[in-house]
């Protein structure tokens, strides 16, 4: 569906069809700041995924999303948009509850040092509800890599940035890693970590990996590198199985790893191969990911001698 469409319109043609008769969506965006907004929003009414339209500047345009417009379409055609939906409305009202964290331990040291969050097809309306579930003081820094183009996540960042009780912003080069804040890679680059001297993000041009630039995979490499058996890892709907070679490292050193279940997976892929490979400490719903982040990143108790 092209989202700019005359008459109605594509945003509210989805959301008519999300509530008589749901069915899988790709919409069709331009490339473009307007375009990216548009999507962000036909994500968040159902839409399942999009693609952009060629640039008239660049060659080859029309094979790429002829190509692109194929398998999406038919990754889509596989979807139970009416099942999922259901799944999610069973677990609503965990939704946009600001969960309090418990301080009332003496230790300054919490459980984890980091949160990274890797997630691709359906991952716009899961991250959402994940990041809206955590308080504004949640303890530690998160990082994420959501599969977008550039502009779309910088779009996608400032609207989750608009409705949670965390920050949300479209990662820079040098950004700090700090409490109650998520940073999102931006479409075409790969997001690394460094702990030490002030932690702080780092961003690249090295060539894709896992067919991915973001790649999931080097966040969590790299998070495993730097934070080992304190990081804990969250993998979640998409397509293929970027991340789950740097998570079953990141298991190897001791760090924890929650995984979406298959229920309320728009495409459980990611999720699938790292729950195969025995690498997932939890396989929960997504509304219960908030949840169990919270649970998990308390204050450990300091022992008095």
């Amino acid at each position: 569906m092209d989202i700019e469409m005359p008459g109605m319109g594509g945003l509210e043609a989805i959301k008519r069809i999300m509530a008589t008769n749901p069915i899988p969506i790709v919409v069709l965006s331009a490339f473009a700041k307007r375009g990216a907004e548009l999507t962000v929003q036909a994500l968040e009414y159902g839409a399942v995924d999009f693609v952009t339209k060629p640039v008239a500047s660049l060659s080859g345009g029309i094979d790429r999303i002829s190509r692109e417009l194929v398998e999406k379409v038919r990754n889509a055609a596989s979807i139970d948009i009416a099942k999922i939906n259901n799944q999610l409305s069973h677990h609503e009202d965990i939704v946009n509850k600001n969960i309090e964290v418990k301080t009332n331990l003496i230790s300054n040291k919490y459980s984890f040092d980091i949160v990274a969050i890797g997630t691709s097809t359906g991952g716009p309306v899961a991250l959402k509800r994940v990041l809206q579930g955590l308080p504004e003081d949640f303890p530690t820094g998160i990082v994420v890599v959501q599969h977008m183009p550039p502009i779309f996540t910088n779009a996608f960042a400032n609207r989750l940035n608009s409705i949670c009780h965390i920050k949300v912003k479209e990662a820079k080069d040098g950004d700090p890693i700090t409490p109650g804040t998520a940073l999102i890679a931006p479409g075409d680059f790969h997001m690394t970590v460094t702990k030490f001297n002030n932690p702080h993000i780092s961003l690249h041009r090295w060539e894709p990996v896992s067919g991915h630039r973001p790649s999931v995979d080097v966040l969590m490499h790299s998070v495993t590198r730097e934070y080992g058996k304190n990081a804990l890892a969250v993998i979640m709907t998409g397509m293929g199985k970027d991340g789950a070679e740097g998570i079953h490292e990141l298991k190897k050193r001791g760090g924890y790893v929650i995984a979406q279940d298959q229920e309320t997976s728009v495409i459980f892929g990611m999720n699938r191969e790292v729950i195969e490979n025995g690498d997932a400490d939890e396989i929960v719903p997504v509304d219960e990911i908030s949840r169990r982040l919270v649970s998990k990143i308390q204050k450990i108790e300091k022992k008095v001698v």
